[in-house]
Order: structure tokens, then C-alpha cells, then sequence
């Protein structure tokens, strides 16, 4: 028993150093050494051992509950204690390659805490082992769990946000984004939008078929498919719609307004061309509408990382409209000091946002200026009364998108303005 006190003393010192270095030198984005990047890697190789092992843990318990043998309740307690090392182990590994290796935000977060909660849940475990039945089942439970949340993090950063739950039995698959351009979404869509997704959308789903999306609307109902591709004439939607007012099956149903000519014959020649998003014009149908291409990337998958990127750094990610695809104004006029070249180079996970960045009174300099210019989407750059010279408005020149720039009190000089005439577009 007093070996176990000592080692359980020796076990929360590790634990100690681990919050210590998640708390106050949590990951920054930053790269650094090169030979703790190296030995940061092989956190994935060591999380598995502690996975097996706590999962392991479990089963002996049980195994020993119906077979009454001492020997599998005396393994529970060996594996629990192996598993505890491997844990900190791999806890510490994950801090050292998310801290050496560039990354940050807040799912990285997330997952390094979980997997110091692991470590320190596992050194509890094996603590209670032996002494408080309950208060240990209640442990290993709560550890397990912990485990299972931690994986599933660990899934989401490596595979994507949805690599657990993809695949699930009638779950909502996630579809691919539609060019808000094409011609499925300027003149199929809006259609379905006016006069079917009342009936046939989110809030309410009528034989099991819904209109409000491209994906959704080519899986069909519970009576199967209402679109096939390249065949109007075998289309049930098609059919639908264009059966007389009041007969059974038409639609739109209970005396909605019903679909134009015009309209028909768009939904017609949609489905004739392979009812693919993409498919082009057809004569004699009337003039689309003019939609303006997106001005960036949807933001709102990263709204984690940039809502990360905003409290560390002390700048505003502000949306420029309501449509997420118009982009992000990046501001610092509520404290332009802490607005320097790191900044900008932190900023680079959602560089492709940036729309408009007011750098007015701050720290940047011609460093900072290589960091914008991988902002490709940029549109409006302010750089008043910074220390920018000449040979750093040179790297504007890679920003093909840039509309305004203001160079009021800098040391720019006409030359150095002269530099960007050259500047494609």
C-alpha cells in the first residue's frame, strides 16, 4: 500500500507538468523546433495504446464479475496502471505537436484538453482501484467517456467535422456546395423555392420528398425517384406539375399557386440536359438572372477557428453583408498596437476571407506586407500612417483583386506607387 501511495504521488507529478504546459503554452499557430515536431508525431502511434488498454479495463471487470476469478480483477488493476502511463504519454505527445507543429484553434484546443482530462481520469481510476467500488465505477464510466469524446475530436481534425457521423444510418449527409452561378441554382432552385418547399421542405415533408436543395431534391420520396436525368417524359416531378388544375396528384397541392409555362419548360429542359447543376443554357427560355459570383469561400465552416483567431489576437473578423460568401473585414482601429507582421502571418488559415483589411496606425511593416499578400481575395487595403516603405509595396503587386489602397503618411514614394501600374488587372 505504501508503494502505491509513492507511486500515485509520482504519477500526479507528470500530471501537474502536463496542465502546467497545456494552460500556459497552449498551441500558437507557431512552428519550432524541428526535432520536437519529430517526436510530436508519434502521438498518433501512442494514443492507440491507452485506447486499447482503457477499453480493455471494462471487459476484465465484468469477465471477473461472472467468473468469480481474483486473477482477471488483479489484471484490471496492471492494465488500468499501464494505461495511466500511456495516456500521459500520449497527452503529452499531442501538446508537443500541436505546440511545435502550427496549429491552432479551437476544435486543437478541445482535444488537447481531452486528452489531459484522459491521463489525469486514468491516474484517478487506477488510485480508486481496490479501494471504492463505486467512486471507481463512476470514474472508469466518466474516463471511458472522456476517451470516446477526445477520439471523436481527434477523428475531426484529422478526417473532417463529419467523419464519425457521415456514414450513420439516416443521418442528413452533408452536400457538396452548388455554384451559386449555375444553371440548377439560378433557375431550378428559385422555382422549387417559390412554389414547392412550402410543402416539400424542412418544416414539412410530404411523401417524404423534399425540394429544397440539389441532393435532396435527386433522391426523391418514398415512392423513389421524381427526377430521372435526361428523361422528362418518366419524370414523376415533371408529370406532376403539369397535370390539369384540381386533378388528383397535381402540384402544387391545396390550391397553391400553380407553375408558369415558363416555368415548366425550365424544370423541362433541366431535367432534359442530365438535371446536373452545370448543364447550359437552352434556347427560347427566358433571360436569366444576373448573380454576381461569390466574393469568397462560405466563412461559416471556420466560424471556430476565426472566433479563436479574434480572441488571441486581439482583431475583429467582421462579416462585410449577411451573405457569407461576401467575405470578412478584418479591423484593428480598437487597438491598432496589437496589430503587427505576426499577426497577419497568424492570420493565414483564413486569409482567403479577407476582403477588406483597415490596418490604418498599426505595427506592419514591408514583413507584414509578404503575410497580405496571400490574402487572395482581398479588395481594400488601408496602410495609413504605417511604417510600410517602396520595397515592400512591391509584394501588392500578387493581389489581382485589390481595388483601394491608402497609402496616406507612409514612406511609399511615387516610384514605389508607380510599381503597382504593373500589378495584373
Amino acid at each position: 500500500m505504501r508503494l502505491r501511495s509513492r507511486a500515485w504521488i509520482l504519477g500526479a507529478l507528470p500530471i501537474i507538468l502536463l496542465f502546467t504546459l497545456v494552460r500556459f503554452a497552449p498551441p500558437d499557430g507557431g512552428e519550432r523546433a524541428e526535432f520536437a515536431q519529430f517526436v510530436g508525431r508519434f502521438h498518433p502511434i501512442a494514443v492507440h495504446i491507452p485506447i486499447a488498454l482503457l477499453f480493455l479495463v471494462p471487459i476484465l471487470e465484468g469477465a471477473a464479475l461472472f467468473r468469480r476469478q481474483r486473477e482477471l480483477r488483479q489484471a484490471a488493476g496492471f492494465v488500468l496502471g499501464i494505461a495511466a502511463v500511456g495516456a500521459l504519454l500520449a497527452a503529452f505527445l499531442g501538446w508537443l505537436l500541436a505546440w511545435s507543429g502550427g496549429y491552432q484553434g479551437g476544435l486543437v484546443t478541445q482535444h488537447m484538453y481531452g486528452g489531459f482530462w484522459v491521463a489525469a481520469g486514468s491516474l484517478i481510476c487506477w488510485r480508486l482501484f481496490g479501494r471504492s467500488r463505486i467512486a471507481y465505477a463512476v470514474a472508469l464510466v466518466g474516463t471511458i467517456c472522456l476517451l470516446i469524446w477526445t477520439g471523436d475530436l481527434g477523428g475531426k481534425l484529422t478526417h473532417g467535422a463529419t467523419f464519425l457521423t457521415e456514414y450513420m444510418p439516416f443521418a442528413e449527409r452533408k452536400e457538396p456546395p452548388i455554384d451559386p452561378t449555375s444553371f440548377y441554382a439560378t433557375r431550378v432552385q428559385p422555382i422549387f423555392t417559390t412554389k414547392c418547399t412550402l410543402c416539400h421542405g424542412a418544416d414539412k415533408t410530404k411523401g417524404g420528398l423534399r425540394l429544397d436543395s440539389y441532393g435532396r431534391s435527386m433522391r426523391g420520396g418514398k415512392d423513389g425517384l421524381v427526377v430521372h436525368a435526361g428523361d422528362p417524359a418518366t419524370s414523376e416531378l415533371l408529370r406532376r406539375v403539369t397535370l390539369p388544375a384540381g386533378s388528383k396528384g397535381f402540384m402544387p397541392a391545396e390550391g397553391k399557386p400553380a407553375l408558369t409555362a415558363e416555368e415548366i419548360k425550365i424544370i423541362e429542359e433541366w431535367i432534359r440536359g442530365g438535371a446536373t447543376p452545370q448543364i447550359a443554357e437552352t434556347g427560347g427560355l427566358p433571360e436569366a438572372p444576373k448573380v454576381l459570383a461569390p466574393l469568397t469561400p462560405d466563412y461559416r465552416p471556420q466560424m471556430k477557428i476565426i472566433e479563436a483567431l479574434e480572441s488571441s489576437l486581439g482583431v475583429l473578423l467582421v462579416p462585410r453583408s449577411q451573405n457569407p460568401t461576401d467575405g470578412l473585414i478584418l479591423r484593428t482601429a480598437s487597438a491598432p498596437d496589437r496589430c503587427n507582421d505576426d499577426t497577419l502571418q497568424k492570420l493565414a488559415s483564413v486569409a482567403g476571407f479577407i476582403v477588406d483589411a483597415e490596418l490604418a496606425r498599426t505595427k506592419v511593416t514591408d514583413k507584414g506586407l509578404s503575410a497580405i499578400s496571400a490574402f487572395s481575395n482581398l479588395r481594400f487595403l488601408d496602410l495609413t500612417h504605417t511604417a510600410v516603405t517602396s520595397a515592400g509595396v512591391k509584394e501588392l503587386t500578387k493581389l489581382d483583386k485589390l481595388e483601394s489602397l491608402n497609402l496616406t503618411d507612409t514612406k511609399v514614394t511615387p516610384d514605389g506607387v508607380s510599381a503597382l501600374a504593373t500589378k495584373p488587372g
